[in-house]
């Protein structure tokens, strides 16, 4: 399962739909933090990030860890893979999402995103939630979530700009994603479904669809209509 969205990781307005996710895992929740999209970041904004997911995890009750891994050796070291090993829950914050790709890209690391994936839930927010697209605004995506380029901060006035930006130069090839605050838009192998106080909005040439919590909408809605 695949849960993004657009900002608030770790905050309070975002605690009770962080629980209604957790309640989605089918066994006891382990949850790891990463904060690698900040990796090239001070000590001081990592440190930001430690506490704050420290705290936020701690408050909802559940087994957590977070793993200071700056970049893609750390990712990639022994103990971190041990850790994904034993994970089903695993959290990407914000920061950089080029740094994030290259550091995940190709890696071990990646691999045992897939395992995590299969047995409980991939999380991202932000750059941790860009990532997950088949294509980024500037560079390529994981490929978690196909055909799709994904626009976090919706609503924030240069990130709509962006997603503008965006459907007038892809032509029709991807569908923008667009996320707000405090909600998730949550992809598993049967379906979608929105949970949280914003929006989620899916752009596609002429198109505007804006879905709320509850919604649930078939995975088919990522398809293309047109054979690129």
């Amino acid at each position: 399962m695949i849960a993004i969205t657009g900002s608030g990781e770790y905050l309070e307005p975002i605690k009770m739909v962080d629980k209604e996710l957790l309640k989605k895992l089918s066994t006891t929740p382990y949850v790891l933090t990463l904060s690698t999209a900040a990796g090239n970041e001070s000590v001081s904004r990592l440190n930001y990030w430690k506490n704050l997911a420290t705290e936020h995890f701690n408050s909802l009750g559940v087994e957590h860890k977070h793993l200071q891994a700056l970049d893609r050796d750390d990712l990639n070291s022994k103990g971190v893979l041990n850790e994904m090993s034993k994970a089903n829950f695993v959290y990407f914050s914000g920061g950089n999402p080029n740094h994030l790709y290259s550091s995940i890209e190709g890696s071990s690391f990646y691999n045992s995103m897939l395992e995590v994936e299969n047995r409980g839930i991939i999380a991202g927010c932000s750059a941790g939630a860009m990532i997950m697209g088949e294509k980024m605004i500037k560079g390529p995506g994981l490929r978690l979530i196909k055909n799709s380029i994904i626009i976090p901060h919706y609503g924030e006035s240069y990130y709509s700009w962006v997603a503008n930006t965006v459907k007038l130069l892809n032509k029709g090839k991807y569908k923008l994603i667009c996320l707000e605050k405090n909600t998730y838009f949550i992809l598993s192998k049967s379906n979608i479904e929105i949970i949280g106080s914003q929006n989620v909005h899916i752009i596609y040439k002429d198109s505007h669809k804006t879905f709320s919590d509850g919604n649930q909408l078939e995975t088919s809605i990522l398809e293309l209509d047109n054979v690129r």
